[in-house]
């Protein structure tokens, strides 16, 4: 019985309700949910070994803080990409799907070498009839989304 004693140790806290961090304080461990935590004891335990950690965490490492915020700023990005992966794969499947239907196109005409040092070099010479059929641009034919929302994802990291 007399070892259990020495083990626990008692301290007392005042709480000034006219300081608003103080009450703050107050209202939070006299408001808390019973369910999820089960004593006052374990949440100012909780809270003290919480604080004094991060302090230690940022004392020991100056860009600590921006790291987490990084990468928060990575997971929001990651799921909003993931997100937009998942809505548009519907669309890219059917138009594999359709692709396959049709079976694969015939070339319309022979793609000719040309020689180094003329004014198509480094690339293929054309013909007039299949340069009608080809894109000019990387990006032709691609719809972009005017809806795209960019409103979950956390900006302050970049100080935006």
């Amino acid at each position: 019985m007399r070892k259990e004693k020495e083990c626990v140790k008692i301290t007392c806290f005042r709480f000034n309700t006219e300081i608003p961090e103080q009450a703050k304080a107050w209202e939070y461990l006299h408001s808390f949910d019973r369910d999820k935590l089960k004593s006052a004891n374990l949440a100012v335990t909780r809270a003290v070994n919480e604080y004094f950690d991060r302090r230690k965490k940022l004392a020991d490492d100056s860009y600590f803080e921006n790291r987490q915020r990084e990468e928060r700023f990575v997971e929001q990005i990651v799921s909003e990409v993931g997100k937009a992966f998942i809505a548009e794969m519907p669309k890219f499947l059917a138009s594999l799907m359709l692709s396959l239907n049709r079976g694969y196109p015939m070339q319309a005409a022979p793609i000719q070498a040309v020689s180094a040092g003329t004014e198509n070099s480094g690339a293929y010479a054309e013909d007039d009839r299949t340069s009608k059929l080809a894109p000019t641009s990387a990006t032709e034919g691609l719809k972009t989304s005017d809806e795209d929302d960019y409103s979950a994802i956390d900006f302050d990291f970049i100080g935006g």
